[in-house]
């Protein structure tokens, strides 16, 4: 019996061996250690060993760089990487809540429009671009360029007759006393052509997204219109206009931004209106309002 013991012993030592040098066989350090990775789940908690049933250490938010350390398969085939935060702390965290950082951000010039320009985010977002190209471009002169729609403003049984965007700026670009609205694409290409030359402005309007992350990849920045909440918009914010060239839809949420960057799951922008140099948004979000506004973007080659 006491030997029959010893065995049963022996053999459950063997099993349990041979389970642990498994397990440490699969722990190794990353081939690019300290290879920064992304959150991309809205939150995760950095444990201290590569399992659920760990302690925490940490959680952090959707967005949170962290870097690679160790991997880890489980007997269960599941891969934890153990991270470094940026100020310092270590653990474990399941690698379907990271995405390999992929980020691009341009160091634009940031140029405030308010307080000449209320309704001036389009020019104030070129000279931004023009600035970045090496173009000694003020946002007065070019909302004195930029081409105008001067049809004026008239309210008719309850029909507004009014510019069209499309053809030129509307209304007053200097004050919310008057009438006004705000300026599409087309002429703010033609503006930029003026500077930068008739071969070198590209309008991307019209095609996908990813013709601005090209663009940005590329190190130009990118003018872009699209809305106030950057995301989009419900349809009780939209109104039609009837314009001598036709009717257009428009909303008063129209805001005109410079596209500088983006990562995994973000785009980056100089916003004129907030003066915020690099502000961040939700690469899904940011898409769905440009898209509503028509894919409108103007860019240049180097």
């Amino acid at each position: 019996m006491k030997y029959r013991n010893l065995c049963i012993y022996f053999i459950v030592f063997l099993i349990v061996g041979t389970i642990l040098q498994l397990d440490i066989r699969n722990t190794h350090a990353a081939t690019n250690k300290n290879q920064a990775y992304m959150v991309v789940s809205s939150s995760v908690i950095i444990r201290s060993g590569p399992t659920d049933s760990k302690s925490k250490i940490v959680t952090v938010d959707r967005g949170t760089i962290l870097y690679m350390i160790q991997k880890h398969t489980t007997l269960q085939k599941q891969l934890w990487y153990k991270v470094k935060t940026v100020g310092g702390k270590q653990g474990w965290v399941h690698s379907k809540n990271l995405q390999l950082l992929k980020r691009k951000v341009l160091n634009a010039p940031l140029i405030a429009q308010m307080p000449e320009l209320p309704r001036g985010c389009e020019v104030t977002s070129l000279a931004m671009l023009l600035r970045y190209s090496g173009i000694k471009a003020d946002k007065m002169t070019l909302a004195k360029q930029v081409k105008k729609d001067s049809t004026p403003y008239r309210k008719v049984n309850g029909k507004v007759y009014f510019g069209n965007p499309y053809n030129g700026f509307v209304g007053d670009m200097y004050t919310f006393n008057k009438p006004g609205y705000g300026v599409y694409h087309g002429p703010i290409a033609e503006l930029a052509k003026k500077y930068l030359g008739m071969e070198r402005v590209t309008d991307l309007t019209g095609k996908e997204f990813d013709s601005v992350l090209e663009a940005i990849n590329k190190g130009t920045p990118v003018w872009v219109v699209a809305n106030t909440h950057f995301k989009k918009l419900s349809s009780s914010y939209f109104q039609e206009w009837y314009t001598p060239t036709g009717k257009v839809s428009i909303t008063y949420k129209e805001h005109s931004v410079l596209v500088t960057g983006y990562d995994n799951l973000y785009v980056y922008f100089n916003d004129p209106l907030k003066k915020v140099k690099n502000r961040r948004v939700l690469k899904t979000d940011f898409k769905a309002a440009w898209i509503q506004m028509g894919k409108q973007a103007v860019t240049y080659i180097k």
